[in-house]
């Protein structure tokens, strides 16, 4: 006897189902997924960013009442733009504009030909010690290296001695525009080379081997092939080199005087000297809609030349030889083949020569005179470690260094858990969320926001909270100092976890979830321990980066939490001693160090320079 089953669908009394809503995962999935490690950045950012910006802006609309209130709000108006932009203010914003352009043309002329020699005709072996000879100027303190160019073109410095013994009198072009040029070329230099390296790295050898091939020439070949395809490159490097050289507050400074002001000083006038927070920020506000302006106008050239380069460099019209016969071979010629140390050969090695002595110049005036026992930095007597054993014993400069250190661990860790988690939490999502997109587009807005902006933001806010508010954590000076470096030193470390976490195998993740992790355990045992070396590495570069901050520290600090940084601005004026060159030296030091750690963890991991390089290009 056989006993046939039927299905619902052969009995023709299958009624479908409803269709249920899929659940939602837990709630410990989702904070543990990748929109969830994202949260704590975007708290951050719109707590210790966006709101202080939206403060500013704000303030712009009051007025001074009185000689004692920095600003009132219950009047607004347009006033203080039209002041921002009358005839006494307009200057300093025309010259920062000239300084800013010239500045940005001259390290691409300088830049393209050394980023070139870096990455296609220099020894595939040695290019990591090369890369890495461009890293470290880079992250040595930008106060001290313009300190070094201050004592090289003083009219008692070393250089100007040197002329006056050669017969061409005394050096006068400190505290000019000029200075001020060259130190802004300098200090911003390395953030035009990363990206144009990074541009022609990725052009790849094969084209270039192919143009060579068809009878291009080098100069046919670096026009036609690599130059437009390294057009992203110095799109991201004008970027790099503009927005923050708007903002400069510290060369100018340094190294200006009454003709080299820029918008950076004027607006740091207004906070700390006549204490018209309106107006200061007003000018803020101004600063940054013009650095918007020049941004959407060179978008729009930077995209009229690539199309032009794409009608003209890469649209090669199809001859039609339909019906012809083909003529005769051209005769060949054979070329004597060029010897390995040509005038071309020899000119871009001497060009990268000039470059890195360019770089290292100011770095190695400050080590040099850092033994001086003179009383004042600028004038060398003799040699001698007076200057260290001073140093050492005088608390001031100890202080200074100590709160240094402080800030820079603290803030450090804060910047790589939030950064950390945010990078995760980025990196694997292989598709584009809201969220990602969003944190993506804030980090990018906070990391080209001008310095200047930040701190005058920062300060408004903080005392809204301390004073206002009454919570008073934020009238405590490292409390202030931490939170303020974590707001930039954070962008740095979720880019660099994002870039390490991208790049992981997604079949890694994928396997543990196939045998029933969840995503806490995914994230402590899968992605955590793949993504350390990019973790550790941005831990070290935010505590660097807290270390060289001068600009934000200058304005949130309070009496007893003076970081190194500020502590030697503020003597910059009255009168420099050897003992602010010798700490600088162990500075330096100890920043050498801490990018000798990463280097290693880099290298463990294997990467090298260039993968840190290809992550802040």
């Amino acid at each position: 006897m056989t006993t046939d089953i039927l299905t619902p669908s052969q009995t023709g009394n299958h009624q479908p189902e409803p269709a249920s809503d899929t659940p939602k995962p837990p709630l410990r999935q989702r904070l543990f997924g990748a929109g969830g490690l994202t949260f704590p950045a975007w708290a951050y950012l719109v707590f210790f960013f966006v709101i202080p910006l939206a403060l500013v802006v704000w303030y712009s609309f009051g007025y001074k009442p009185d000689q004692f209130t920095t600003y009132a709000t219950d009047r607004l108006s347009l006033d203080n733009y039209g002041e921002a932009f009358g005839a006494d203010y307009r200057s300093t914003f025309t010259n920062t504009l000239q300084i800013a352009i010239v500045g940005v043309v001259l390290t691409l002329l300088i830049g393209i030909p050394f980023a070139y020699w870096l990455a296609v005709k220099s020894n595939p072996r040695r290019r990591p010690l090369y890369l890495a000879l461009i890293i470290v100027p880079f992250f040595t303190n930008f106060l001290v290296r313009t300190i070094g160019w201050q004592i090289t073109l003083a009219p008692s410095g070393w250089l100007s001695s040197a002329m006056q013994s050669a017969g061409f009198g005394e050096l006068g072009i400190l505290y000019t525009r000029a200075a001020v040029q060259i130190g802004v070329v300098y200090n911003y230099l390395p953030l035009m080379i990363f990206p144009l390296y990074v541009a022609m790295d990725r052009a790849g050898l094969s084209l270039r081997e192919a143009s060579r091939d068809l009878g291009a020439n080098r100069w046919t070949t670096f026009f036609r092939i690599t130059l437009p395809l390294a057009a992203p490159g110095i799109a991201s490097g004008v970027l790099l080199v503009f927005i923050p050289l708007m903002g400069d507050y510290v060369t100018p400074s340094v190294l200006g005087g009454a003709k080299g002001t820029m918008a950076g000083q004027m607006i740091a006038a207004q906070f700390e000297t006549a204490q018209n927070w309106a107006l200061g920020s007003a000018m803020t506000v101004s600063l940054m809609l013009v650095v918007l302006i020049c941004v959407v106008i060179a978008g729009v050239v930077v995209r009229a030349v690539v199309t032009l380069l794409d009608r003209r460099v890469f649209n090669v019209p199809e001859v039609d030889t339909a019906g012809e016969k083909p003529g005769p071979l051209a005769p060949l010629t054979m070329k004597p083949m060029r010897t390995q140390r040509d005038w071309y050969t020899f000119a871009i090695k001497a060009w990268a020569v000039i470059v890195y002595l360019f770089l290292f110049l100011p770095i190695a005036v400050i080590v040099v005179y850092s033994f001086n026992t003179g009383r004042l930095l600028q004038q060398f007597e003799s040699f001698g470690f007076t200057a260290y054993s001073d140093a050492v014993t005088n608390d001031t400069i100890v202080r200074s260094v100590q709160v240094s250190l402080e800030v820079g661990v603290l803030s450090a860790l804060l910047a790589t858990v939030l950064g950390g988690f945010a990078g995760i939490g980025i990196g694997i999502s292989r598709r584009p969320r809201w969220w990602s997109i969003g944190l993506l587009g804030l980090l990018t807005v906070t990391l080209v926001t001008p310095d200047i902006a930040d701190a005058v933001a920062f300060l408004p806010w903080y005392v809204t909270l301390g004073v206002d508010g009454g919570l008073s954590p934020f009238n405590n000076g490292l409390f202030r100092l931490v939170i303020s470096h974590a707001v930039v030193s954070m962008v740095v470390v979720t880019f660099i976890v994002r870039a390490r976490v991208a790049s992981l195998d997604p079949a890694l993740e994928e396997a543990a979830a196939d045998l029933y992790a969840p995503p806490l355990e995914r994230l402590r045992h899968v992605i955590l321990p793949a993504a350390m070396p990019g973790i550790i590495a941005g831990m070290l570069l935010a505590f660097t980066f807290s270390l060289d901050d001068v600009v934000i520290s200058t304005f949130v600090q309070q009496p007893g939490y003076t970081p190194w940084p500020v502590y030697v601005f503020s003597n910059v004026r009255v009168a420099l001693r050897p003992e602010v060159a010798a700490m600088s030296t162990l500075m330096l030091a100890l920043t050498l160090a801490v990018l000798a750690i990463s280097a290693v963890i880099l290298r463990r991991s294997g990467e090298d320079s260039s993968s840190m390089v290809k992550m802040l290009g």
